[in-house]
């Protein structure tokens, strides 16, 4: 009820009693209402009328001036703009994504007066928690939970966050008490957009529910960029790991199958060109390119006809590129171009071109397929690890798009196509 309510209602209710009074001492003494109203009779005390009148004014006003009081103390909501422009640049900063992630989190804190934030990634059968804190350190002997097992010590936080595991909701709240206070527990699922497994979720903890609730909004954008640092930094690792995998296969430089140089020859001549770019400040231009949805063929298709694919993609590839480009296979399912002497423009026209060639082509038993392309050119302040870093980034960035889509990305910029 807004401040000119109480008010009205204060006065209504002085008003009533003043005429009901009136009245009552009209009934005794058989008075003119008029004169009682106005006070001009010989038995009325007008000092106790006056002071009942105001008494009731002033206690109908009560529950405002307690509202008030209670809306100074209440914490200030946060300007939401604001708060997730400081938590995105944290965010996606140049540290570690664990250091980022962190930071985020004790940033979301602070915006919304939190007891606490826990963060947990799901693994097929256990959840392990990302962050720690003395909150956390109270609530939970270990940062790897295991739900299947039985445990009968386990903490209000503890058997929530194993709840929100099985039952996999988006959105999940209930009342705890932890060290005999009373504490409210909001969960979030980490969710991609398209995928149907959660990465995990975010928990708050927070005494003031009410206002939590309020910020529902900002704490679901939040969370949407939580996801996407955390499945961009687990695809990042996936990537690594497939290179780690095929640059440790000294034995030859040559895929006898495909016909193609491997990863370790590509990074062979990368090393060369770079070599060549900080004696000569030539350009250079690498350009990653990832089949769509290749693992979902190899379910359909024979290993053979997969094969074929491959082999017939890699010559199409080579006919439209110059002779002085270097094709090679960066993982089991991935390609890289590496365009010598040109920028990202000419890898730009590149990746263009050989869209409008497999929106024409049809490969034996399998139809029609389409690519995913990452670009990047050399700068002079780059090293062979930050040139090859960015490339897999815009890579995994146009994959993300579902295939078909151009992503460039350049140590100031980024282009999206």
């Amino acid at each position: 009820m807004s401040k000119q309510h109480y008010f009205i209602l204060a006065s209504l209710i002085t008003l009533l009693y003043w005429f009901l009074d009136a009245y009552t001492s009209v009934s005794l003494y058989g008075s003119s209402l008029i004169d009682e109203i106005l006070l001009q009779t010989p038995h009325t005390l007008i000092f106790i009328k006056l002071l009942t009148a105001g008494l009731l004014f002033t206690l109908t006003l009560t529950p405002l001036i307690f509202k008030q009081r209670m809306d100074k103390n209440a914490p200030i909501p946060p300007n939401e703009f604001a708060e997730l422009q400081r938590i995105s640049d944290i965010l996606f900063s140049s540290l570690s994504t664990r250091i980022n992630v962190i930071k985020a989190l004790e940033m979301l804190e602070e915006s919304l007066h939190l007891e606490s934030s826990l963060l947990f990634i799901y693994n097929k059968e256990s959840l392990s928690l990302y962050n720690e804190n003395e909150f956390i350190k109270a609530t939970f002997r270990s940062k790897e939970i295991l739900p299947f097992r039985t445990n009968p010590s386990r903490s209000a936080v503890e058997t929530f966050a194993i709840n929100c595991f099985l039952e996999k909701r988006m959105t999940s709240k209930e009342s705890v008490k932890v060290e005999n206070r009373p504490v409210t527990l909001f969960s979030f699922a980490l969710k991609e957009p398209r995928s149907e497994t959660a990465l995990g979720n975010l928990v708050l903890a927070s005494s003031n529910a009410k206002f939590l609730e309020e910020q529902t909004d900002m704490i679901e954008k939040c969370t949407q960029m939580l996801t996407f640092a955390l499945s961009i930094a687990a695809k990042k690792e996936l990537l690594q790991n497939l290179n780690s995998q095929y640059s440790s296969d000294t034995t030859s430089h040559f895929d006898k199958v495909l016909n193609i140089i491997n990863f370790s020859k590509v990074q062979e001549h990368i090393d060369q060109e770079y070599k060549r770019h900080k004696r000569y400040h030539t350009q250079l231009t690498l350009v990653l390119i990832d089949i769509t949805m290749l693992k979902n063929l190899t379910k359909v298709f024979p290993a053979e006809v997969v094969t074929t694919l491959k082999k017939d993609f890699i010559q199409l590839v080579i006919k439209h590129t110059r002779e002085v480009d270097i094709f090679g296979k960066w993982s089991s399912d991935q390609f890289a171009l590496l365009l010598p002497d040109v920028d990202f423009r000419a890898g730009q026209r590149v990746a263009k071109k050989l869209q409008a060639i497999l929106d024409e082509t049809k490969f034996a038993r399998v139809g029609k397929i389409s690519c995913s392309y990452g670009i990047t050119s050399i700068s002079p302040k780059d090293t062979i690890g930050s040139f090859k870093a960015r490339a897999e980034s815009a890579l995994v960035a146009a994959s993300a798009k579902e295939g078909n889509a151009i992503e460039v990305k350049l140590q100031t910029t980024e282009l999206n196509h």
